[in-house]
């Protein structure tokens, strides 16, 4: 977004004191702004002009040119200027002001008077944990005739078109508040509960609608020394929304079992469709420990994402895990005293209680 504002400052031609006619230094002193809330103080100033030099050139009163500078430079000095004219708590929104342009030229009008224009081209990035993040650039023109003697009013000016750019970044920021991203102050995670019907394509997990061999759609890898197949997985699912300056993030865990990747040779047992049940009930209580990490994570506007895709890949490599070790320790389902142990293992994790099958994973690491 880029906000132009260009006005007519005419000034009073006056008479003032001389000033030096190479070189003029503005202070730029500031004062305080009557704000009726302050969203925000500026922390970093960068000078990213092209040319990082004077902002231009003046006529001085002895009728000479001479290069503007801002005092103790461009980036302290603004600085200095935005921190004299808001109060700063510490608890606004953290701002970073990148100078593109700002300068300064001039025009004889006639032996006495001058004319001239000044640019200012601002642009305004939200310091976080990480990058920068562009928030708006704010852009104005200026236009003013003066005495030559009246050097002092071009500083008038310019604290006119900075006072500007800071009522324009405030009132930016707390219309944007409620609904831009950027500028949330907080993160709500919630946990959705979708109930998913099943169809030929995909099986979706349900306590209710344990598998049936008719799922295993697949034409059976003949290659394979194994009687069956079932390929079970989980997904994160969830698109997040501003409300009133939160970043509310629903979030579902889908579990499946895809009928077009799972096979059985020959032989359907109740035995063996038991087996292939469990690698999907391990699924279904990797889904559930994943909400429950989820669910108990301290979420910021800077890190929730990558928290959260950071939690949903390990829940991943979890499952794959668990997978491994109940194959190998029930040989496939050939073992029936192992697969017997494994099912009292996950019916109780399906409740909630984890203990056997945390000590498992730590035996299996």
């Amino acid at each position: 977004m880029n906000k132009n504002i260009w006005g007519l400052i005419i000034l009073l031609i006056g008479v003032g004191l001389p000033l030096k006619a190479q070189e003029i230094r503005f202070e730029l002193p500031g004062s305080a702004l009557e704000l009726f809330e302050s969203s925000f103080e500026l922390e970093e100033v960068v000078d990213s002009r092209p040319t990082r030099s004077s902002l231009g050139s003046i006529f001085s009163s002895s009728n000479q040119s001479a290069l503007t500078h801002i005092q103790d430079g461009l980036e302290r000095g603004i600085k200095r200027f935005y921190n004299n004219s808001i109060n700063q708590t510490g608890s606004q929104r953290r701002i970073q002001m990148r100078v593109l342009n700002m300068e300064i030229a001039e025009k004889k009008q006639s032996g006495s008077v001058v004319s001239g224009d000044v640019k200012m081209k601002f642009g305004y990035y939200l310091l976080g944990a990480f990058e920068p993040v562009h928030l708006v650039d704010y852009e104005a023109g200026m236009n003013y005739r003066r005495s030559i003697h009246r050097t002092d009013l071009v500083e008038q000016v310019l604290s006119q078109g900075l006072r500007k750019s800071i009522q324009f970044l405030n009132e930016w920021i707390m219309d944007q508040a409620a609904s831009n991203r950027n500028l949330a102050r907080s993160v709500r995670l919630e946990i959705i509960k979708i109930e998913r019907k099943s169809d030929r394509d995909t099986v979706f997990y349900h306590p209710e609608r344990p598998i049936r061999w008719e799922d295993f759609r697949e034409r059976p890898n003949v290659s394979s020394k194994f009687n069956a197949a079932i390929f079970t997985s989980l997904a994160l699912e969830g698109s997040p929304y501003m409300q009133d300056g939160t970043v509310v993030l629903p979030l579902e865990v889908k579990l499946y079992m895809l009928p077009g990747s799972s096979w059985i040779k020959r032989d359907p047992s109740d035995y063996g469709l038991n087996h292939e049940q469990r690698h999907f009930d391990v699924t279904r209580i990797v889904g559930n420990r994943l909400e429950s990490r989820l669910q108990s994570m301290e979420l910021n506007p800077d890190n929730y994402d990558g928290l959260v895709n950071s939690a949903f890949l390990d829940a991943f490599r979890e499952m794959n895990r668990i997978q491994e070790i109940y194959d190998r320790q029930t040989r496939h389902g050939m073992d029936s005293m192992a697969q017997s142990r494994w099912n009292t293992i996950l019916d109780q994790a399906l409740k909630g209680d984890m203990a056997q099958l945390e000590a498992e994973l730590m035996k299996g690491r």
